[in-house]
């Protein structure tokens, strides 16, 4: 069996039975644990609102030998296996699913020619969703108030993200503003119910992968709401 674990949410839809996914949108994320609680709620959530109406959001558990495989290159080892399907989990369909892949800019350590490198090999094998330096500043963007109060006053900082203590400057950021390790509870799944703030607060990023290098970036919500458009009932 395939070590990867597809979560399914069609079965969470409250209303509109009578109405089919056409399409599956497999999610990604870089962390074992964080981006997967995160997702899995999200997905959860956006179900019982019916959206995205034709595209069925499945979020994917890492496990076995994939579970601490982070890397970016280790999830494009996964989007591919998930379009072979291989073990048939998946059902994966080349002419109407997709994935987008979730994962952090400071893996790179700076390395603008590597980072080019492996968006190029993303291509046509998975969107991506990436924040810069990592997962945690999108996080924080569900706070009220978050880029002026929390992320401008911050941005060399977190830009740098070198260790204070045992933790990057962001993960102990977040965990001081948020008041979870985001890391060990999954209680971080309940930040999806605040999604629309964190997307209102994207849009003040950079939100463009191309440009991620050096620049405080999150697209994480702006590549849901794509999906979510492009699944909109005709």
């Amino acid at each position: 069996m395939s070590p990867l674990l597809p979560l399914d949410t069609w079965s969470a839809r409250a209303t509109r039975p009578e109405v089919s996914p056409k399409s599956k949108c497999f999610l990604v994320g870089e962390g074992a644990n964080t981006e997967y609680w995160y997702l899995e709620s999200l997905a959860e959530r956006l179900a019982k609102m019916d959206l995205p109406e034709l595209i069925e959001l499945k979020p994917v558990k890492r496990t076995g030998d994939d579970r601490n495989q982070s890397a970016p290159r280790s999830l494009l080892e996964q989007a591919r296996r998930i379009r072979a399907d291989e073990d048939g989990d998946f059902g994966f369909d080349e002419a109407t699913d997709r994935i987008v892949a979730f994962f952090d800019i400071d893996a790179y350590k700076g390395d603008a020619a590597l980072y080019e490198s492996d968006l190029e090999s993303f291509r046509d094998i998975a969107q991506v969703a990436v924040t810069n330096p990592s997962f945690e500043l999108f996080l924080l963007l569900h706070l009220d108030g978050a880029i002026n109060r929390i992320v401008l006053p911050n941005e060399q900082e977190i830009l740098l993200n070198s260790y204070v203590g045992r933790r990057r400057f962001v993960e102990k950021l977040a965990r001081d503003e948020l008041g979870i390790n985001v890391k060990r509870n999954r209680t971080v799944g309940k930040l999806a119910d605040r999604f629309e703030i964190a997307a209102r607060a994207e849009t003040a990023l950079n939100q463009n992968p191309a440009k991620a290098m050096g620049r405080l970036t999150s697209n994480v919500a702006a590549s849901i709401n794509t999906v979510i458009q492009e699944g909109s009932a005709l």
